[in-house]
């Protein structure tokens, strides 16, 4: 298992089916949040908090859970503020971000975060980069990056939408902003996600 910090309140464990076994918990078990699971849960809480000082008492949790084809398992694990419990209201749904011409934008913070996100691709889901190798620029405009992805095959995009939340914002009225970006931008590379 692998402990990543990803900012102050975001934390990703990475297992694969290995370590289930090891904690005597099948894949069905672990998705059917079972007592073996919350336990094994509980169990990386505590060590993350031993090896990297992530401590969650007295917060709030948001968990995201992806289970890739190859048998990996990632978690990540947001501590929210207690200012944001207090003015947020949490609601969860699937939303397809796909326009009608297959065209999606994600605006990164900065560079490093559309860096780390690539890295994270090649390394977690190389199916997916050889998926977007061939339809996508990265944008910059207003000290922000985005990453213009056309013509997406729709079996990635739940993928996709999962793998990129933790680095980037999807942008509405994708091809407004695309005309935008191309106006007054500056286009830093084609072919920014590769194998």
């Amino acid at each position: 298992m692998k402990i990543e910090k990803l900012n102050e309140n975001r934390i990703r464990f990475t297992f694969n089916h290995s370590d289930l076994q090891e904690n005597h918990i099948d894949v069905h078990s672990f998705m059917a949040n079972s007592i073996e699971s919350q336990s094994l849960f509980l169990t990386m809480l505590d060590e993350a908090e031993r090896e990297i000082g992530f401590v969650t008492d007295n917060y709030k949790l948001c968990i995201e859970a992806i289970a890739l084809s190859n048998g990996t398992f990632i978690i990540t694990v947001t501590r929210m503020e207690k200012e944001t419990l207090k003015s947020t209201r949490v609601q969860a749904r699937r939303k397809s971000n796909l326009t009608q011409n297959n065209l999606l934008i994600y605006q990164f913070s900065n560079f490093d975060d559309f860096c780390n996100f690539a890295n994270f691709l090649t390394i977690s889901l190389p199916n997916l980069v050889e998926q977007l190798s061939n339809s996508n620029s990265l944008y910059q405009y207003q000290n922000r990056f985005f990453l213009v992805l056309q013509d997406i095959d729709g079996s990635y995009t739940n993928v996709l939408s999962s793998a990129i939340s933790e680095f980037a914002v999807c942008v509405e009225s994708s091809e407004l902003i695309l005309n935008k970006i191309k106006e007054c931008g500056k286009l830093v590379t084609e072919q920014a996600i590769h194998k």
